[in-house]
């Protein structure tokens, strides 16, 4: 059986519990010792070449524990009379020898680094940073210069650096499509307009010509209408005269029947009276002879004679009044009545001639109205397509101005123009003859005296806590913080939604104020530029040392930690 030999403390810096210091008492008298000289050494050793002496309990048997002794300086030890034949001498020494004070040293350093340790693990903080790359933009809108079409790069008219007026030409693409689309429209354009004018002026010109023909119609129709008028009242005439010719010849007739029984009875008159003419010659050639014989006296044949002549006479008379009287009262009644028939033939005729006249003319009505109904329908027509036409034309001009517009439009986008006042913050092409896509920004121009500001994107799991104004160290790549330092800011902003990125997966963009815009090196100013990348150390949250170090275990219990 092994044997080893067990320090034991002094009762006066080491006290046990009254139960454990019982079983020590009651037990140590079983407790086999054999220490020979190689276990003395071996305990030397082990307490660092320290003899060390372990007093027997008979030795101190009102002891209540058990005791070391240490020997330090020159004293010397204290030999007890050995109890027993079975101490030895080496190990009385060994076990009187006093312990050493490294392990109660290392205890209470131990004691107190735990203490120190806890104390700074309770009350010390450490800052939680957050980490947001990105890089210096101005302040405000940053305005980024970018072609809407494709196109080559023919003139770069500004520099990296160069402040710019408003309307300032920056960059000329490939005009020579555009110029074409323009000049093409243009002609167009210019050759619609003068056929909408020659229409406009056609269909003015037939407006007027329909109207000039409507008047025309209508006063054609209205002397026709007059002459139809004056045809009727001349037929009106002509009856009416007809009527009265034909009354005056029935009254004439009448007058001419009334007439011929005078013209019998002057014709009898006259034979009577012719008679008694003959029958007086006929007694004065009967009386001749006998005058001549002058059986009578000459007398009788004068009164005869005269008798003849006086009936002679008479005859005459009657014939000249036959002549002028019945007859010539015949004559004319007979003359009156050839002239009515002959006027009523002529006013037949006439009325008739009216008649035909005002049918024809009728006619003629009909068809210029009918005529001009039609040319009037044609003009319309006409007018109603040319109408169409010029309605057609200006919808294609209107729509060739809108892609004159449009040319003219893509012509000036040809043409990158500064939007406002400022300096060309970043210029992206730097040779003609490149060619740009569009939506490629070739420039940013920052407004005029724009402060910097840094705008880093910073990822989902680190925004929780970042709010507008927390503390910031900025880092930047192009001076390294050991040299330079780090420049202070503020956040400005967090945007309110995230956005995907490639590296960093949802990031949210910061906008951090920067302090100063400046570093110092070789007691030289330089400033920083538009478009320097940085890291801005964000401080999220101040934590205890003690919460930091607990963590695994909380995330133990929660079962965060797969073991």
């Amino acid at each position: 059986m092994e044997k080893r030999i067990v320090p034991i403390p002094n009762s006066e810096s080491f006290n046990p519990p009254a139960r454990l210091s019982a079983a020590v008492e009651n037990s140590w008298e079983d407790l086999p010792v054999d220490l020979s000289d190689d276990r003395s050494s071996e305990a030397a050793s082990i307490y660092g070449g320290t003899d060390v002496s372990v007093q027997s309990p008979q030795s101190e048997p009102k002891s209540s524990g058990f005791s070391l002794r240490t020997r330090t300086g020159n004293q010397e030890p204290k030999h007890s009379a050995p109890a027993s034949g079975n101490w030895s001498t080496s190990l009385q020494n060994v076990l009187e020898e006093p312990p050493s004070t490294l392990p109660r040293k290392l205890v209470l350093g131990g004691l107190v680094f735990c203490a120190a340790f806890a104390g700074w693990a309770c009350f010390g903080q450490i800052d939680e940073v957050g980490h947001a790359q990105g890089r210096l933009v101005p302040k405000g809108e940053v305005y980024k210069i970018d072609p809407v079409e494709m196109g080559k790069v023919v003139n770069i008219a500004v520099k990296e650096g160069q402040a710019v007026k408003a309307g300032q030409m920056l960059v000329e693409l490939d005009t020579q499509i555009a110029t074409g689309e323009v000049e093409r429209l243009e002609q167009m354009l210019g050759t619609n307009q003068i056929e909408l004018s020659q229409k406009q002026t056609l269909i003015e010109k037939m407006r007027q010509e329909s109207g000039t023909r409507a008047e025309i119609a209508k006063a054609d129709v209205e002397a026709a209408a007059a002459a139809i008028a004056q045809a009727n009242a001349k037929t009106a005439a002509s009856q009416k005269l007809l009527t009265e010719y034909l009354a005056d010849t029935a009254a004439n007739q009448a007058r001419l029947e009334r007439l011929k029984p005078l013209s019998g009875t002057a014709q009898e008159l006259l034979v009577q009276r012719q008679a008694d003419a003959a029958a007086a010659a006929e007694e004065v050639e009967r009386l001749k002879p006998l005058v001549e014989e002058g059986a009578i006296a000459k007398k009788y044949l004068f009164d005869s004679q005269q008798v003849l002549r006086d009936r002679q006479s008479a005859i005459t008379k009657n014939k000249l009044e036959e002549d002028t009287g019945v007859k010539e009262q015949l004559f004319q009644a007979e003359q009156a009545l050839r002239d009515r028939q002959s006027a009523i033939t002529e006013t037949q005729g006439e009325l008739q001639q009216a008649q035909a006249q005002a049918e024809q003319l009728q006619a003629q009505l009909h068809q210029k109205q009918a005529e001009a109904r039609r040319t009037q329908l044609e003009a319309q027509q006409q007018i109603q397509q040319l109408e169409v036409e010029i309605t057609q034309l200006k919808a294609k001009i209107a729509e060739n101005k809108n892609l004159l517009t449009s040319a003219k439009s893509k012509l000036k986008q040809r043409f990158l123009y500064a939007p406002v006042d400022g300096v060309v913050s970043s210029l992206n092409i730097h040779n003609t003859g490149v060619v740009v896509q569009p939506g490629q920004t070739v420039a940013e121009l920052a407004a005029d005296k724009a402060p910097l500001i840094l705008s880093a994107s910073l990822p989902n799991q680190e925004a929780g806590f970042v709010k507008t104004g927390m503390s910031v160290q900025i880092k930047f790549d192009a001076f390294p913080y050991q040299d330079y330092g780090t420049v202070s800011g503020k956040v400005l902003s967090v945007s309110p939604d995230a956005k995907p990125d490639e590296r960093l997966g949802a990031v949210y963009q910061v906008e951090v104020a920067l302090d100063r815009n400046s570093v110092t090196a070789n007691n030289q100013t330089i400033h920083f530029k538009t478009g320097q990348t940085a890291t801005a150390d964000i401080i999220i949250r101040h934590r205890r040392i003690a919460d930091i170090l607990l963590d695994p275990i909380r995330q133990l219990q929660k079962g965060g930690i797969n073991l």
